[in-house]
């Protein structure tokens, strides 16, 4: 890999992060387009995981800053546990949150060597764009709701995660969809759908770190490893920031037509 094909992989993974049009799906489509598919960088993969995490964090800091704040609180009282969730609506949040992690975490650590076998497979990832597609554009009809996240319905959009795992199924697509369809506000559903997935980036980081001791970082350089962290940080915040705008201005299904676009021309040329 050099440069000029670093730099081009991570704004793919930093626009595609955050846009509903699968970062993995786009990722497996750019490496099979340059021909870099198989030459073992999972430390450059790390470091643009790393960059868009940066920036979820940049823009969501705040929120970030008072969930954390509400939810170590929270817990640092057992015995009023049960009040804390009552009145407390971010402890209450934070803990949604972590059920709707639950789902995700379980198919990614019980099928990750499954998993892994599908990201090889380019006529796969084309068509599980084509269903992103498909369900962002059926938010177009959705009516502008603003109803609370409960038990089940983190539940559900935590299993709308766990589909994402496949490559192809945007992750924030299928979440803040779900979550629309569920009558969640546009702005509450971009939230939890971003901050939720904070710490499984986090594992999926430790995990390739992991495989690192295994496999070692891959045939990249530490220009390369920079490149693309610098990159996927900034394209990332500056897609989220567009992406939220987008969202609010019920833009959203937009997203949809891009998918089916790609995804028929990997049906065709892949």
């Amino acid at each position: 890999m050099n440069i000029v094909e670093a730099v081009i992989l991570a704004i793919v993974q930093g626009l595609t992060e955050f846009l509903p049009v699968s970062s993995s799906g786009h990722l497996v489509l750019g490496r099979e387009v340059l021909g870099v598919a198989n030459q073992g960088d999972v430390g450059f993969e790390v470091v643009v995981h790393f960059g868009t995490l940066l920036a979820v964090l940049l823009v969501f800091w705040q929120d970030i800053r008072i969930l954390l704040g509400s939810f170590f609180r929270g817990i640092a009282k057992p015995a009023q546990l049960v009040r804390s969730y009552r009145e407390d609506a971010q402890f209450r949040l934070s803990l949604l949150m972590l059920l709707g992690m639950i789902p995700a975490g379980i198919v990614g650590l019980a099928f990750d060597d499954q998993l892994e076998s599908l990201f090889a497979d380019t006529r796969l990832v084309s068509g599980m764009l084509i269903t992103t597609g498909i369900l962002l554009l059926l938010t177009r009809w959705t009516h502008k709701q603003d109803k609370p996240v409960t038990p089940l319905k983190a539940l559900l959009i935590g299993i709308a995660q766990a589909f994402a795992i496949i490559p192809g199924i945007s992750r924030s697509g299928s979440t803040i969809s779900v979550a629309l369809y569920l009558g969640i506000s546009r702005r509450e559903a971009a939230r939890f759908s971003f901050i939720m997935v904070l710490p499984l980036i986090f594992g999926a980081m430790l995990l390739q770190l992991l495989k690192m001791n295994d496999t070692g970082m891959g045939a990249v350089g530490v220009e390369i490893l920079l490149t693309g962290l610098v990159m996927s940080f900034a394209v990332g915040w500056a897609a989220l920031k567009w992406l939220m705008g987008m969202l609010e201005r019920g833009q959203w299904h937009w997203f949809a037509y891009y998918c089916f676009a790609v995804g028929i021309l990997g049906l065709i040329f892949t």
